[in-house]
Formats: C-alpha cells, sequence, structure tokens
C-alpha cells in the first residue's frame, strides 16, 4: 500500500470532498493516531477551529503523541490556526508541531490542503510564529470557549484587542512598543 498523501484531523467536519484515496480526513484525534500509524501519511494535519479549550487540548496532545509515537514521529505535523495565538502557538511548540498556517474558517479540500502543503516552508516554521508575537501576551479565560488578551507588560490590566493586538502585539512592531520595551513591574 503507497503511503497516504495526506492525513487531515479536522473535527469540525468542515471538509469538502477528498478527490484521491491517498488522502484521507478523521474527525477524531483517536482516529488520527489510529490511522497515523496504520497508512504512513507524507504529512499530517491537524485543524484548530473556534473550539472549547478541552478540544484544543485534546489536539495538541495528539501532536505530542505522534510525536513521540515511533511510526510517525519523523512524519511532519502542520496545525492549521483559526488565528494568531500565543499560548496555543507555545503549546504547539511543545508538542513539537512542525509547521503553522492561519486558515481561518476556510472549508478543506483536496485542491485547498495540496495548495498548502506545496506552499510550506520556514515561513511556517513554529518557531518563526513565536518569534513575530509578543511574548507579554497573556490569555484570561472567561468560560469554556471565550477568553480576553491581555498585556502582561502593562501589568495584565490593559485589555487587548482590535487594531492594537493585530497590528502590533501579534506582529514583530511588537518590538518597538512602549510596554515591551519599558514593562511595569510590580513592586
Amino acid at each position: 500500500m503507497r503511503a497516504l498523501r495526506f492525513l487531515l484531523c479536522d473535527t469540525s467536519g468542515n471538509v469538502g470532498m477528498l478527490s484521491s484515496p491517498r488522502e484521507k480526513w478523521v474527525p477524531s484525534p483517536i482516529q488520527c493516531l489510529d490511522k497515523a500509524v496504520e497508512e504512513n501519511p507524507k504529512i499530517i494535519i491537524v485543524r484548530f477551529g473556534k473550539m472549547p479549550f478541552r478540544e484544543r487540548d485534546a489536539l495538541v496532545e495528539l501532536i505530542a503523541a505522534l510525536k513521540r509515537n515511533s511510526c510517525s514521529r519523523r512524519c511532519p505535523v502542520l496545525a492549521l490556526l483559526h488565528s494568531q495565538h500565543r499560548k496555543l502557538i507555545e503549546d504547539l511548540d511543545r508538542a513539537k508541531a512542525d509547521y503553522i498556517r492561519y486558515i481561518g474558517d476556510d472549508r478543506l479540500d483536496s485542491d485547498k490542503m495540496q495548495e498548502i502543503i506545496q506552499g510550506l516552508g520556514q515561513k511556517d516554521r513554529v518557531e518563526r510564529h513565536l518569534a513575530m508575537v509578543c511574548s507579554f501576551l497573556h490569555y484570561s479565560k472567561i468560560d469554556s470557549q471565550h477568553e480576553i488578551t491581555v498585556c502582561g507588560a502593562y501589568l495584565d490590566r490593559m485589555v487587548l484587542g482590535g487594531r492594537r493586538l493585530n497590528e502590533i502585539c501579534q506582529t514583530d512592531a511588537h518590538l518597538h512598543c512602549q510596554y515591551f520595551l519599558n514593562p511595569k513591574v510590580k513592586s
């Protein structure tokens, strides 16, 4: 049996037609781990959409398990994220994911997957994404699915959102931010 071109774990079910038997979609982390060991994919893709924190943590644990498993550890893992999130990127780095790509709510099909896979490069490496996002970003849970983003350099007293978050905190422009350069310290 030839190796799978890719294995996609997408719990959202927002997947269109896959055009080849060498492209496989699974809706759960357990099925993904099983198929990764059984079918030897060239790349494993895990989609993180808008989901409860518990489900997000389960997908991060899936990636860690894939990288610990002797049958799948050499297979590159791509995390498809809905949006930038420093804590999630840190978790993916610890789990040893290889690549990150932001795709929002896009529907995935064979063509879209091939376009993403063929376009992967150094710009998609987890380390690069960590360097781009301010290390002072902190997240405070509101409930099981919502959180607010706050500035740790401002003692977590400044809620971040909109333009500041998107144009400064989540880009390399944060390196010139007054709060990043002169963080307040607890006295």
